[in-house]
């Protein structure tokens, strides 16, 4: 974390550096690592006045406040630098798992799904329809050289040698998971 600050007209006390520097580091956790931090602080007549400039990868935050009081200025553009990064954070996770569903559609367990960003499950989770999976009969070596051909995390299929349906899925760590449900 580098927090840079300067004064125009006006001595940056170690206190309020100190300051800076706390509420820089109260800021990284909505940005998920260490951001680089410039702080103005400014004294024009009986106002003072407070620029924090935030970056943090490609990303750059500003916030301009100005208040009778050194330190509520302060305290309040680095509030102003915590909305936009949450807000920022926030789109970053919606766009994520962002889904292609149509609003209304019925899925296989009956619920149906809300366009309105509704929950439709009792645990508040909406339940997506991703298409039908036939469970084509194949070995396990089949279906894992398959689903490395794929972008697909996990694959339904139908093993040749029990006929049993079963899942295989792609693991964190590179590896295959296989689950063969007991019937």
């Amino acid at each position: 974390m580098a927090v840079e600050c300067t004064g125009r007209n006006i001595d940056v006390s170690p206190s309020l550096k100190a300051f800076a520097e706390e509420r820089a580091k109260r800021l990284e956790r909505h940005l998920g690592g260490p951001a680089r931090v410039r702080v103005v602080l400014t004294h024009e007549k009986h106002r003072y006045g407070a620029e924090i400039i935030a970056t943090h990868r490609r990303q750059r935050w500003t916030a301009v406040e100005e208040t009778p009081s050194l330190r509520a200025a302060l305290a309040a553009a680095f509030e102003k630098i915590d909305t936009q990064a949450k807000k920022d954070a926030e789109k970053r996770r919606d766009r994520k798992h962002r889904t292609a569903a149509s609003p209304g559609r019925r899925v296989a367990s009956g619920v149906t799904e809300s366009g309105a960003g509704e929950p439709s499950g009792s645990d508040g989770h909406r339940i997506v329809r991703t298409g039908a999976l036939p469970a084509k009969p194949m070995s396990i070596e089949e279906a894992a050289l398959h689903i490395q051909g794929s972008r697909r995390e996990f694959l339904v299929f139908r093993d040749s040698s029990s006929e049993k349906v079963s899942v295989l899925y792609r693991r964190r760590d590179g590896d295959f998971g296989l689950i063969v449900p007991e019937w």
